[in-house]
């Protein structure tokens, strides 16, 4: 299978695009200048303008979410960092399901189940590795609530310990609180990586179906 390169990006800032931001700010900058009655004003205005437009850009690529897939691996890359899981230590994939059936049966994630943690954690970046935690936060605490084990969730949320590997390796810090992070969201949800369906460019059962294509060709290419 051929590889993918999917974004949600609503619009790429190309050539064109950059031209146009930068004929709105020059726009935006010579009209509110001419009510500026001095030399130092008018370049106040200019600065004030430029960075009105770096704030802009920086937060829109703060969004843009981007994902590369290929018959040997899944890799997304966000503006904190990203991952790469191969597909053959992939066990399962899906969408996370509510508990309760009172409420609505899907949620807004993707969940991926591995078949060893460990080369997830040792590849990730600090940066990412707190994005993940603060991002999936609330996902933890639902999945303590429908449990009834929210009396945990304090204990779980920043869980640091030490883990002992069994080559004898010790994992520590940050590495170690999403070690155990993986290993809660698997107990509520059956799931160690997940994925936002709002940073896709498709509905959620759409990529799952995607992903379990390739999930399914890497194991008739090996």
């Amino acid at each position: 299978m051929s590889s993918l390169q999917l974004t949600n990006e609503k619009f790429i800032l190309g050539r064109t695009s950059r031209g146009l931001l930068l004929a709105c700010y020059l726009f935006m900058s010579v009209w509110l200048s001419s009510f500026s009655n001095s030399t130092q004003g008018t370049i106040g205005i200019f600065l004030i303008c430029a960075c009105a437009l770096a704030m802009v850009i920086y937060t829109y690529k703060r969004g843009v979410v981007r994902f590369t897939i290929t018959d040997t691996h899944l890799q997304q890359h966000t503006f904190k960092g990203g991952w790469v899981v191969k597909w053959q230590n992939v066990s399962s994939l899906g969408l996370c399901r509510s508990h309760q059936p009172t409420q609505s049966s899907e949620l807004p994630w993707i969940g991926i189940r591995l078949k060893d943690p460990v080369p997830f954690v040792k590849q990730a970046c600090p940066r990412l590795i707190t994005n993940l935690l603060l991002e999936q936060r609330s996902l933890l605490y639902l999945g303590a609530r429908e449990t009834e084990k929210e009396h945990l969730f304090q204990d779980q949320v920043l869980d640091s310990s030490r883990v002992e590997l069994k080559d004898g390796e010790t994992i520590k810090g940050l590495q170690a609180c999403l070690y155990h992070r993986m290993h809660y969201q698997r107990d509520y949800w059956g799931y160690d990586i997940f994925i936002s369906t709002a940073d896709l460019d498709r509905d959620g059962e759409e990529f799952v179906g995607l992903l379990r294509k390739y999930l399914a060709g890497s194991g008739r290419s090996t």
